[in-house]
C-alpha cells in the first residue's frame, strides 16, 4: 500500500512537469554535467530550499561499452528528469543501471523516476529497508554481498565498497581504479566545509574510524569527489578527518 501512495505521488509530479510545456525551458538549468576523465562524467543538481538558498549534490556517470552506469539519482524527481534529458543530450548514451550510496533524498530521491525509465537500481541491502521505512521510493535491486562493513564488490568497472557506519549508517562508496577516482558520496566533506554536516542518520566515531581507514586504502586517488561542494584530491579524506576530529573535541 505504501509503494501504491508513493508510485501515485510520483505520477502527479510527472503530469505537472509534462504540463509545463515551454515554461520548462525558462526554469534555471538547476543540472549540470562535467567531465573528469575520459568516460567519466560529474553531475550536479541544484536543490532549492524553501527560503531560497541553492545547494549542490555530486553523482557521477561512467561509459561502461555503449551505456551508462549512474552512481546516486539527482536531489529529486524533477531534477533526476532533467538529468536523465542533459545525459541524452550531451553524452548521447542510455543509462543502463544505477547504484545509490544511501538513502537520504540527495541521493535516492529519483529512484522512482529511473524505474520508471527501466533503469536498474542498487543499493545496499539497509539503503533497501530505511527507503522503506522513511516511506520513499525503494531500490529495485540489492546487493547482499555489501552487508557487511569492508566489502568490496565489481559493479563494472567500478567496485562499490562499503567501510561501515559515517556520514550515514548505509553510505557506500564508489573506487574507478582505472582512472583513479574515488566517488566518497556524503562521507567525504569538500573544502569548502567547515562542520561535518547533518549527522541525525550517522555514527560519528565510526566515521572518524572508517576516514582513517580511506586514508590508508586511497592513497592512490587522483581525484575524489564529495557529496556536495567542489570535486578535490586526496586532501579531501585529510579535510574530512580534521572536520570530524574538530567536532568531537
Amino acid at each position: 500500500m505504501m509503494k501504491f501512495r508513493i508510485f501515485g505521488s510520483f505520477i502527479f509530479f510527472l503530469l505537472i512537469y509534462s504540463f509545463q510545456g515551454s515554461a520548462q525551458e525558462n526554469r534555471p538549468n538547476q543540472v549540470s554535467i562535467t567531465q573528469l576523465a575520459d568516460g567519466v562524467w560529474l553531475h550536479t543538481s541544484y536543490y532549492t530550499y524553501p527560503n531560497g538558498t541553492e545547494f549542490p549534490s555530486n553523482g557521477l556517470i561512467v561509459k561502461e561499452g555503449d551505456s551508462l552506469t549512474l552512481i546516486d539519482t539527482a536531489w529529486g524527481e524533477l531534477l533526476t528528469l532533467d538529468l536523465l534529458e542533459a545525459i541524452s543530450l550531451e553524452i548521447k548514451l542510455p543509462v543502463s543501471k544505477a547504484f545509490v550510496t544511501h538513502a537520504h533524498g540527495d541521493r535516492a530521491a529519483g529512484v522512482d523516476v529511473l524505474e520508471s525509465k527501466g533503469i536498474n537500481v542498487f543499493a545496499h541491502p539497509l539503503t533497501a529497508q530505511l527507503t522503506i521505512e522513511q516511506g520513499a521510493a525503494v531500490p529495485n535491486n540489492i546487493i547482499k554481498e555489501l552487508r557487511v562493513a569492508d566489502s568490496v564488490v565489481k559493479f563494472g568497472s567500478l567496485e562499490l565498497f562499503f567501510p561501515g557506519p559515517g556520514h550515514a549508517m548505509d553510505n557506500v562508496m564508489a573506487w574507478l581504479p582505472e582512472k583513479r577516482i574515488l566517488f566518497g558520496g556524503c562521507a567525504v566533506r569538500s573544502l569548502q566545509s567547515s562542520s561535518v554536516g547533518n549527522l541525525v542518520h550517522g555514527d560519528i566515531h565510526s566515521w572518524l574510524n572508517i576516514t582513517k581507514q580511506l586514508k590508508r586504502k586511497f592513497k592512490s586517488a587522483v581525484i575524489v569527489v564529495p557529496g556536495h561542494g567542489a570535486v578535490g584530491g586526496y586532501d579531501l579524506l585529510s579535510h574530512t578527518e580534521k572536520l570530524i576530529t574538530d567536532h568531537l573535541k
